[in-house]
């Protein structure tokens, strides 16, 4: 009888999602494998998941150093596929493959993680359903010192009405007025021009990926007389000092490191998260906290890159070849509970938070958790005693409502197979172009001469398309 009572409770476990055994899941993510703290919050994750009812086994899968979507997408292409796959960059081909799993009817399933998606996520899940995110869009904003910021007139001026020339004459203030070497900074090295397109794209009339002209038909906006106008105006700023010289070469670690330093009047990061993360360290450097910038206005106004709801451009894969997929994906139902959300922000008690009782006590450590690991947004998480103080500072929490209230949502498409290569060929033709541009290599005159090879290398085939799926 003991016997029967046994397997009927382990029966009941798996109907109700869980199930007996220690299945081991093979998980791969971005840097929390050289993590000094990386082993000790999986055996929190195991133990958590244990009380919940799903109890695993994780291997943290080792990624070899370098560029993460290009080791992970060569380990996967040569047969190490991990159960459970964080992925930046390269899914689109691994998931034509058949790599990936659908991970739809695993969402619609989930005890908590659909719960927790924004209408962005669950419209990018059902386009491309093979990765999957839970985060607020990734929208830039541009941030300044404090102490310079109340200053400069210029600066208020700025904030009261921004517009294109308002940012003009800040950049020249904090080159003449403030010492620093350039008035801004951004890594061209690995985003093109996203992040000065952040600020000015809207406000030259830019709005979305793909527009409608006054003839109903929808064009590709880097084509267009409103990126024409933009780029002579990027010009201006390199000619004159105002965008920093080496921005084409620059990274990340060394675009920020300027902006520390006082050498970059302003940069851009990512609202909240990575906002927080500069407030923070410009905090200990120079003693002062950050200011955020309003989007100038002109033919329209707001923060891009667009918000795509094509896919998602980072998240989570399980693959196809899975013996655990629902193992695999139980993991992130969990990452996403109360209990999961807790460990994923509060990060290891005992080294980055304490429990007296009565409140959650951030250690001096906390500012040293990374909590983007399994989505860098906040959503759902709310602590069951009270925080010693809140987990994101204030110009971070500014930065987050002033992304949502100017971000944009864009119009665009996924590029289909037969049409790839030619399209990477004419992005790079774009890339060559604009840099040859901007640094006055070629006259802005050149912007023509671009169009018309980028329209003959397939860009007239890929609008007549655009225009058949565009709606």
């Amino acid at each position: 009888m003991k016997k029967r009572i046994v397997a009927f409770a382990l029966a009941a476990l798996v109907v109700a999602g869980a199930w007996a055994a220690d299945p081991k899941v093979r998980m791969a993510i971005k840097d929390l494998d050289t993590d000094p703290n990386g082993e000790a919050f999986i055996q929190l994750i195991e133990k958590g998941m244990a009380a919940a009812g799903t109890p695993v086994d994780i291997e943290l899968v080792k990624v070899p150093q370098g560029n993460y979507a290009e080791k992970i997408s060569l380990m996967i292409m040569s047969g190490d596929v991990p159960d459970l796959i964080y992925m930046q960059g390269g899914e689109d081909n691994l998931a034509s493959q058949g790599v990936f799993e659908d991970l739809r009817p695993y969402v619609a399933k989930s005890r908590n993680y659909k719960a927790l998606m924004d209408a962005h996520s669950v419209q990018r899940l059902e386009s491309f359903p093979y990765i999957t995110w839970i985060a607020p869009p990734r929208v830039r904003t541009p941030v300044m010192r404090r102490d310079w910021f109340d200053s400069l007139p210029s600066a208020k001026a700025l904030v009261a009405n921004p517009t294109v020339d308002a940012y003009y004459a800040l950049f020249k203030d904090l080159v003449a007025k403030k010492g620093a070497k350039f008035g801004i900074t951004v890594t061209g090295a690995t985003n093109g021009y996203e992040e000065l397109d952040a600020i000015f794209d809207a406000a030259f009339g830019t709005t979305s990926t793909w527009m409608k002209g006054g003839d109903g038909k929808w064009g590709y906006a880097r084509v267009s007389p409103n990126e024409k106008a933009k780029l002579e105006f990027y010009a201006k700023l390199y000619k004159e000092g105002l965008l920093d010289p080496e921005y084409l070469t620059k990274k990340w670690d060394s675009k920020e490191q300027a902006f520390y330093e006082g050498k970059a009047g302003m940069v851009l990061g990512v609202a909240p998260g990575s906002i927080d993360v500069y407030n923070t360290k410009m905090t200990k450097a120079q003693g002062v906290d950050l200011v955020v910038l309003p989007p100038p206005k002109g033919k329209a106004q707001g923060y891009t890159p667009f918000v795509d709801v094509t896919k998602e451009t980072r998240g989570f894969a399980v693959a196809s070849t899975s013996k655990v997929k629902a193992q695999a994906f139980a993991i992130l139902d969990f990452m996403w509970s109360p209990a999961g959300l807790k460990l994923a922000k509060l990060g290891i008690p005992g080294l980055h938070h304490t429990d007296d009782g009565k409140q959650y006590v951030l250690a001096d450590k906390y500012g040293e958790w990374y909590n983007g690991w399994f989505g860098d947004s906040f959503n759902g998480f709310n602590p069951d005693k009270p925080l010693s103080r809140p987990l994101v500072s204030k110009t971070a929490t500014e930065a987050g409502a002033m992304a949502k209230k100017y971000m944009m949502a864009d119009k665009t498409i996924l590029i289909p197979e037969r049409y790839i290569a030619n399209w990477d060929a004419m992005t790079n033709l774009y890339k060559e172009y604009m840099a040859d541009i901007v640094t006055g290599k070629k006259p802005v005159s050149a912007f023509d001469e671009f169009v018309a090879k980028w329209r003959k290398a397939g860009g007239d085939e890929v609008t007549k398309y655009a225009n058949t799926v565009l709606k």
